[in-house]
């Protein structure tokens, strides 16, 4: 009997099935003024076309790429060449302060990935922003196709106690028009996740759509708190049933973010809903396998 009790805990509906993690800082380019919030652009080829934020683009055949969560998103490619073909770009964050163990940096990306593969390195330092620096954390060939984000992420524990800056470099060799291994690729939306209370400057409570929508078998849905105070997210089916308590707790104010996996559940649609205070609103996902 007792060992029966205990496996109906696991597969009572309503069981919190995701960790919530605080998000310290954040960029979504809503604007195209990243500069001002002390984001580094380095054209180390010295070629005269140069990356940017851009809105979001059409590719002919290819489809039109929009943000991941914002207004704009970055983009490198091959056009960034200087005469001898050197493709050599930095976009580097602003000083990410406090880094404390359990902390994250994440970032979502793209690319057109025909017949090849564009890639990225990802670099970190705790000195300053200049390029001599940095070490690596990782080289990766960046998946596409044109209309899709991909998320990359990175313990930075091993920095705890310190502040970080986070390069990506955008290098090739054989690059512009009459390369061979160039082309387009596009970056949105970092941001710094960790352990403990809220923080960041919150205006109002806020729900955000969960990203990506639809998902198999992983999304992610963040929120705003306003003020400190009880909060619940909850999800439910299509018939009305609570599925599952992602959140039950006394929040501070701040910005937060929780992990929803569907591994366990069917294909279909679902809702999630955020009641913090007096307030409440629901957002519905779609879950496809």
């Amino acid at each position: 009997m007792k060992i029966f009790i205990i496996i109906s805990l696991f597969i009572l509906p309503g069981m919190v099935l995701s960790q919530t993690s605080t998000i310290k800082w954040e960029e979504k380019f809503n604007d195209k003024d990243i500069f001002d919030r002390g984001w580094k652009y380095i054209n180390r080829d010295s070629s005269a076309h140069v990356a940017s934020v851009i809105s979001p683009h059409e590719y002919v055949l290819l489809g039109t790429q929009n943000a991941q969560s914002g207004i704009y998103y970055w983009r490198f490619n091959f056009e960034d060449a200087n005469a001898k073909g050197l493709i050599d770009d930095w976009l580097i964050t602003p000083k990410l302060e406090n880094i404390v163990s359990g902390d994250t940096l994440s970032f979502w990306c793209g690319a057109v990935d025909r017949n090849f593969k564009d890639s990225l390195l990802v670099w970190v330092s705790t000195v300053d922003n200049t390029p001599w620096t940095f070490e690596t954390i990782d080289y990766f060939k960046v998946d596409g196709p044109v209309g899709v984000w991909h998320k990359k992420s990175y313990d930075l524990s091993k920095y705890a106690g310190s502040y970080v800056y986070i390069g990506i470099q955008y290098y090739h060799a054989d690059g512009g028009t009459l390369g061979s291994s160039s082309d387009h690729v596009w970056v949105d939306n970092f941001t710094l996740t960790g352990p403990g209370g809220g923080s960041g400057i919150v205006t109002s409570y806020e729900l955000q759509q969960n990203f990506p929508n639809p998902f198999n078998p992983g999304t992610e849905i963040k929120f705003s708190i306003l003020e400190n105070t009880n909060v619940s997210l909850k999800v439910y089916n299509s018939a009305g049933e609570q599925i599952a308590i992602l959140v039950n707790d006394f929040m501070t104010a701040g910005k937060y973010s929780v992990n929803f996996d569907g591994s366990g559940f069917a294909s279909g649609v679902y809702f999630y809903k955020l009641s913090a205070g007096n307030f409440t609103d629901t957002k519905k996902m779609t879950l496809v396998k």
